[in-house]
This record gives structure tokens, sequence and C-alpha cells, in this order.
């Protein structure tokens, strides 16, 4: 009887043991590792670009832990009616965990600091991600933040001068619309809107059409005969926000005249003399021709010679033009024949526009 009852007690304290034993591992806590993520600590790119930023060795090698990404810190600015910044940047800024990187599409996003046109809410400086890694129950080991700065993106207008800091362009009074193409470079326009503020203080001739600045007709000087400029910054808008933009100026001026012969400005009487009758072989220098007005004058170029409406072999260079004057020069030559000689002249303007006259020279043996 006393072996039987040790036995149960025995057995009974095995069963206490394996319960303890049991109950202890339930219990005992999870394994935090100590690990750190190392990311850029800015990623800046353009409007319409896209970037990608590789995952570190550290989370690529850790198959058991799940990456999330959030933007809690960044301000989630309404951008649009039922449209907030952080739904915009969760589409925009992804994990790509095929490829092991965080894949940034700028196209969905805003240039940081853009402000609105409607109103006066602004972009954040920066967006500010914070990528997280956890553990299949939920714990975090290891929390990093980034930032990711998104530059405007570049417009340019199609056939204008770049050379200065700002698109430069020079436009002739006319009886028409003048008109000057936009140009969005790598930018993604299905979402996006074209904006100009007219001239301040200045009456209502600019406006646009597409992706196209019209000046109308009463542009500049009513008279059309003094320059008048216009500073205008056409933007490309994203529900309101500026996500490319450029200053340009557009100078009007009077329509330049290019001829031979003479001009009474005040009269508005032109009187042409580009035909003339010269000996032959005696050698010749012409008035100089008119450009009007003369404040356009920069140089002049010969262009081509005929001779009787056909190419005129000038290697021996017989006609040539004075580059300050434009005036044609016949250099005296005995092999020249009696015929009729069109000698095409270029002017080259200090607006930068060109302008091509002619002068006939009929040459005879008298």
């Amino acid at each position: 009887m006393n072996t039987i009852s040790r036995l149960i007690t025995f057995g009974a304290a095995i069963a206490t043991l394996s319960f303890g034993m049991g109950a202890c591992k339930k219990d005992s806590p999870e394994t935090v590792r100590d690990m750190e993520i190392e990311l850029p600590e800015i990623t800046i790119l353009q409007y319409g670009k896209t970037a990608e930023i590789a995952l570190p060795a550290a989370l690529r090698e850790a198959a058991d832990l799940s990456l999330t990404l959030k933007f809690d810190k960044t301000d989630n600015v309404e951008l649009a009616s039922n449209k907030k910044l952080h739904e915009v940047l969760q589409a925009a800024v992804q994990l790509d965990m095929q490829n092991q990187q965080i894949a940034i599409n700028a196209a969905l996003l805003y240039p940081n600091a853009a402000p609105s046109v409607r109103n006066a809410t602004k972009i954040p400086e920066s967006y500010t991600a914070t990528l997280s890694a956890k553990t299949a129950t939920g714990t975090t080991v290891a929390e990093q933040d980034f930032k990711i700065k998104v530059l405007p993106g570049k417009v340019t207008i199609e056939n204008v001068n770049t050379s200065n800091n700002i698109l430069f362009a020079y436009a002739l009074y006319s009886d028409k619309i003048v008109e000057f193409k936009l140009i969005a470079e790598d930018i993604p326009t299905s979402t996006t809107t074209w904006y100009i503020q007219p001239p301040a203080g200045q009456k209502p001739v600019v406006s646009l059409s597409g992706s196209t600045i019209q000046f109308s007709p009463e542009a500049g000087d009513p008279a059309q005969k003094t320059e008048h400029t216009y500073d205008l910054k056409p933007m490309l808008v994203k529900d309101g926000f500026i996500i490319a933009e450029t200053d340009f100026r557009v100078v009007f001026i009077p329509q330049i005249k290019f001829f031979f012969g003479m001009y009474y400005p005040d009269l508005n009487l032109t009187i042409k003399l580009n035909l003339l009758h010269i000996g032959l072989s005696n050698g010749y220098r012409s008035s100089a021709p008119t450009l009007y007005p003369e404040q356009y004058k920069s140089a002049f170029s010969l262009v081509s010679v005929n001779m009787d409406g056909k190419p005129f072999d000038n290697s021996a260079a017989i006609f040539s033009v004075d580059e300050d004057t434009g005036s044609v020069r016949v250099k005296k030559e005995d092999s020249l024949k009696a015929g009729s000689y069109t000698i095409w002249v270029k002017a080259i303007t200090s607006t930068g526009l060109e302008y091509q006259t002619d002068l006939t020279l009929v040459m005879s043996a008298f």
C-alpha cells in the first residue's frame, strides 16, 4: 500500500513538473533581434522621374520579417475633394519585394513647397517616410525615417531663344494671333492643365488654348511703332498645385522692312531701287539697303548670285556684300558677260530674325 502511495505521489510530481515546464515555455518572451536599417537620408528627383532605393542587406536576408512604409510624419495636406497627401504617397512610394527595393514614382507626387493657384495651401518642404521591420507577432525590430524631395518639372517653349536666363522671344506686330507652343519635358500631362496669370495692369491680350500661348492682334503698342514687353510665367498645374513653370519674355516689335531703296516712315512711303543698269566689267558698289527700324540692324551676308535666272559660279568672289552695311560690291572683272545678275542679300537683325532681299544688276557694254 505504501509502495502504491509513493508511486502515485511520484507520478503527480512528474505531471506537475511537466505542466510547469509547459507553462514556462508558453509564457517566455519573444527573442528581439538588434537590427539597424541604413537608408539614404534623402532622395532627390525631378517631377515625372522615378527612383529606386535598395533595401539594406539585413532586411533582404530576414525572410521572417514583414516590412511596411508609413508617412505619418508628413503633413496630410488636402489636395482636392476626397484626396489627401498620405494616400498619394502610398501609391507613389511602394515596397517592391520582388526586386528588394523601394520604388518612387515622382509623377504621382507634387514638387515640394509647390503652392496652390486656388488657395493658400502648400505642399510640404519634403516628404518623410518611415520603413518598419516587424516579426510575425507584430514586434518592431527596426525602424528608419528617410526623406524624399521632388523638384519642379521643366517647361520649354517651341522655337524660342534659350541662351538667356529666361526664355525670350521677339514677335512682330501683326493683324493675326501670335502663338507660342508650350512643352513639358518628360512630364505626363493627362492629369495636368496649363495656367497663365494675365499680366498685371495690362489689357487682356494673352490667353491659353490648350498648351499654346496666344497674343491677340491688339497686343502691344496700338500704333505698332514702338516695342512692348510682356513678362509671363506659364505654369503646369495638377490639382491646382504648380508642378512646372518658367519665366517667358515676349517683346513685340514693328514689322521690319528690308530692301534696296528708300523708306519714309512719316509717310509710310516705300521707293524700291532694286533694278539697276551698270557698265560691264567696270566694277561697282551699290548703296546700302534700307533696314527699318534701324536699331535692329546687325549684320549682312551674301546668299547667292544668279545670272539670267541660272546659278552663277561666284567662287572667284566677283560679287560680295559688306557685312556692316549690306552694300553689294562687284569686282572689276573682264571675264563677266553681259546679262542680268541677281544678288540675294541676307540681313541678320539684332533680334535674331533674318530677312532676305535682292538686287538685280543689268550689265551691258556701253
